[in-house]
């Protein structure tokens, strides 16, 4: 592990030691949340969003403290957060998929192919076995797209996406 990986890890725990000594309050515990919410007949919220640190959906939608679960992935790209979505529902009972994508993305910055390519370059030893990247060249079209693979499933039709 490279200096610069191990001091900002030591931050890390440092802060989470301080963190949980002066100001975390623990949460109820998630079965508790969930009975409680199938028994009121509330259906959770989701949010898919891009894994860019200046883009934190927390803060730029105020949410409140476990108002909606956050998937964060490369683009905030659907298709890589399905199967985090598909475990939230069984947990819960998932009402709405909000999925948010932004503008100067680093996934509007290459093209699939250029994704491809450097990976390649980087990590030979990667079979990519076709996987998409979700290059993103335009925000309010690729939204809608995973917008509409989402609804493309029968099942998530029950849900506000």
């Amino acid at each position: 592990m490279s200096t610069q990986s191990a001091e900002k890890i030591a931050s890390l725990i440092e802060r989470n030691l301080h963190d949980s000594k002066t100001i975390h309050v623990q949460p109820p515990l998630l079965s508790v949340g969930i009975e409680k919410n199938k028994s009121l007949g509330r259906r959770g919220t989701v949010i898919v969003s891009c894994a860019d640190p200046r883009i934190t959906p927390e803060k730029f939608l105020g949410l409140k403290f476990a108002e909606a679960a956050i998937i964060r992935n490369a683009g905030g790209r659907a298709r890589p957060a399905l199967a985090s979505l598909l475990a939230l529902d069984s947990l819960g009972n998932t009402g709405t998929i909000i999925v948010i994508h932004h503008t100067d993305c680093g996934m509007s910055h290459c093209s699939e192919s250029e994704f491809r390519d450097r990976s390649k370059a980087k990590h030979p030893e990667i079979d990519l076995h076709g996987e998409e990247f979700g290059a993103i060249a335009d925000p309010e079209k690729t939204v809608k797209e995973d917008a509409e693979y989402l609804t493309s499933f029968e099942s998530w039709g029950k849900a506000n996406v």
